[in-house]
């Protein structure tokens, strides 16, 4: 978590006024500055996805040490309450994401299957060789407007996510506690809302814009989300000849799709050719390759999923926490 905690000898959180408080947030920020910076260079594959969702589930528990930390007291309520309402949000985009890399999960498994019939060890039949390029061209064009009502979904849970960000009480209507809680949950509901659009950007059909949030600059590891954001625009972008080659945003899946299309090609030049010894030697090269493109882009997808799990569960256990908290507070004697 973030390194500035209360020592027994420190002020009850209700009481700290706002210059004692300043450093405690300026270290929260600092913990979160210090994530970010970990995932610089950003590059859209699956490792580096995994590693920001990662921050995710560290910037939750942040946020939950900060509030048991300070022990706020009678804005407890309401910070509990606003942090349960935007949470939830990020449980729809959690399910949402755990969706997509399902559907994605289903292109490999579609693409081992081909590969099978290719018969890796020995020579495939002509019959082999055409179901596993009717197989291959099949999958090419799976989930196309499924995935488009999908993408809709979880950029509206995304849009939603950060536009309720600054539904709150006005800052001079609230304690210096309670001020400095609420932006740490500002904070960390920015960064979801974030990194859920990079997500959602490189689970797409095709390449294409980036979806973004817009974050107020008050906040000292905004530069370091603009250059993450940069950096994943301009991937998405390419350039050159790669500009022009480039269908997907995610490493993994745009190698696998290549390898596919490379197999396609070759499956094609064994039937022009009758059968070519060299060539169908040249298939069984190829079709290795696309095996292990698929082996990656599996481990990567089930890497992720149990990230996202992870965040879900980690989110889902501190709303729990708050919710008692408030149940017990309520049945107390006045």
């Amino acid at each position: 978590m973030y390194s500035r905690l209360l020592l027994p000898g420190d002020k009850k959180g209700a009481k700290l006024t706002a210059k004692e408080l300043d450093p405690i947030s300026d270290s929260f920020d600092e913990s979160l500055l210090s994530r970010l910076r970990g995932l610089n260079p950003a590059s859209v594959s699956l490792p580096w996805l995994c590693s920001a969702v990662a921050v995710l589930t560290f910037a939750h528990c942040s946020v939950k040490s900060l509030i048991h930390e300070l022990k706020v007291n009678g804005g407890g309520d309401s910070l509990s309450s606003w942090y349960l309402d935007n949470s939830l949000k990020v449980l729809d985009v959690c399910n949402c994401i755990s969706s997509e890399i399902e559907r994605l999960y289903l292109r490999p498994l579609n693409l081992r299957i081909a590969i099978q019939l290719l018969g890796l060890d020995g020579n495939p039949s002509e019959e082999e060789i055409h179901q596993a390029r009717e197989m291959l061209a099949d999958s090419e064009g799976k989930g196309g407007s499924v995935y488009v009502k999908s993408a809709n979904d979880i950029e509206e849970l995304i849009e939603d996510l950060a536009a309720s960000i600054g539904m709150s009480m006005p800052w001079w209507k609230v304690s210096p506690v309670e001020r400095v809680v609420r932006r740490a949950i500002q904070a960390v509901s920015f960064v979801t809302a974030f990194v859920a659009g990079v997500i959602s950007s490189a689970l797409r059909i095709t390449s294409g814009v980036v979806v973004s949030v817009r974050m107020p600059k008050e906040f000292s590891w905004v530069d370091s989300v603009r250059a993450i954001e940069s950096a994943v625009i301009m991937e998405s972008s390419g350039c050159g000849e790669a500009r022009a080659r480039k269908t997907r945003l995610l490493k993994e899946l745009e190698d696998m799709e290549a390898q596919a299309r490379h197999v396609l090609e070759v499956m094609d030049e064994v039937s022009a050719s009758g059968g070519s010894e060299e060539i169908v030697g040249r298939l069984r090269i190829k079709a290795i390759e696309l095996e292990q493109a698929t082996k990656v882009m599996s481990e990567g997808l089930r890497r992720l999923s149990e990230e996202v799990n992870e965040l879900f569960r980690t989110v889902t256990g501190i709303r729990k926490e708050m919710a008692d908290e408030f149940t017990a507070s309520m049945r107390k004697p006045p």
